[in-house]
C-alpha cells in the first residue's frame, strides 16, 4: 500500500524508530512522501506528551517535567533538527559569502553561533512549556502535538517554495513536493491543532507558521540561494518554538 510505504519512509527520514520495509510495497518518493510530514509531527508530540504525563504522575516540578519532554523528543528525532539550526546559525553567522556559508554548514563541527542557537532555542523552549504545564498537562500535551504538526508544515513550505542550494544532499534529493501532497499535509496539521479549540489558539498558531516560514525563507534566498537539509531542520526548529512562543501569549 502506497500509503504505508510513505508513512514508514517519513518515520525513517525523521524519527530514530525502526521500520521494516515490505520488498514488494511500491517504492516511495518524497516529493509525494512528505504530505505525511506533519503526522510525524503529531507522533513526536504524543509521545513528548506522554512524558508530561509521567511528571504529572510523579509529581515532578513543571521545570523537570518539562525538561523530560524535551529529552524524550530529541532522542526520538535524533536531535536533526537541532543539528540543522546549529549548522545554520554557523553558515549564516561566520560565511563571508555563499560558498563558505554552504562550506561551513557541512562542517560537522559546533561554532559559538550554533552552540548559542541551540542554547537559546532549547531554554526558550524549556521556559515556554513550563509555562504551559501551568494549564494542565494534558493542554500542554495538546500544544507539543499542534506545535509538532504545524512547524512540519514550516519544512513543507521551505521545499516547495525553495530550490536546492546544492545539486547533492538532503535539500536536492527532496525535491519539490507536489501540490496534493501539500494539501494532505496543511489537512493532517489542521486536525491536529483543532483539539486546541479555542479560535485565539489556532490564528496563533497560524501566524506561527506564517512568520517562520518568510523569515527563513527570506534569510535562506538572501545568504545561500535556497534551500538546504539543514535549513529545512532548522525551519522546524524554529516554526516549533516559535508556535510555543505565540500560544504562550494567547493562553
Amino acid at each position: 500500500m502506497a500509503i504505508a510505504s510513505e508513512i514508514k519512509l517519513c518515520i525513517g527520514l525523521l524519527t530514530r524508530l525502526k521500520v521494516s520495509f515490505d520488498p514488494n510495497e511500491p517504492v516511495a518518493t518524497l516529493t509525494s512522501a512528505c504530505r505525511w510530514f506533519p503526522l510525524i509531527g503529531v507522533l513526536v508530540g504524543a509521545l513528548s506528551g506522554a512524558a508530561l504525563f509521567i511528571g504529572e504522575f510523579l509529581d515532578l516540578p513543571e521545570s523537570v517535567t518539562a525538561m523530560l519532554a524535551i529529552a524524550v523528543s530529541v532522542v526520538l528525532t535524533g536531535a536533526m533538527h537541532e543539528d540543522g539550526l546549529a549548522d545554520v546559525a554557523d553558515g549564516f553567522g561566520g560565511g563571508k559569502n555563499r560558498d563558505q556559508k554552504l562550506e561551513i554548514m557541512r562542517d560537522s563541527r559546533l561554532g559559538v553561533y550554533g552552540t548559542l542557537a541551540l542554547i537559546i532555542d532549547t531554554a526558550l523552549r524549556w521556559a515556554l512549556l513550563t509555562q504551559l504545564l501551568t494549564l494542565g498537562w494534558l493542554f500542554a500535551a495538546g500544544c507539543l502535538i499542534a506545535a509538532g504538526a504545524s512547524s512540519r508544515l514550516v519544512t513543507l513550505s521551505l521545499m516547495k517554495s525553495l530550490p536546492a542550494a546544492r545539486s547533492n544532499g538532503l535539500g536536492a534529493s527532496t525535491g519539490t513536493p507536489e501540490t496534493t501532497a501539500v494539501f494532505t499535509a496543511l489537512s493532517i496539521a489542521f486536525l491536529a491543532v483543532l483539539p486546541l479549540k479555542d479560535s485565539s489558539l489556532l490564528i496563533a498558531i497560524g501566524i506561527s507558521v506564517a512568520v517562520a516560514v518568510g523569515t527563513i525563507h527570506w534569510l535562506a534566498k538572501t545568504q545561500i540561494g535556497g534551500q538546504t537539509g539543514d535549513v529545512l531542520g532548522a525551519g522546524q526548529r524554529i516554526g516549533e518554538t516559535l508556535a510555543l512562543l505565540c500560544l504562550v501569549v494567547v493562553s
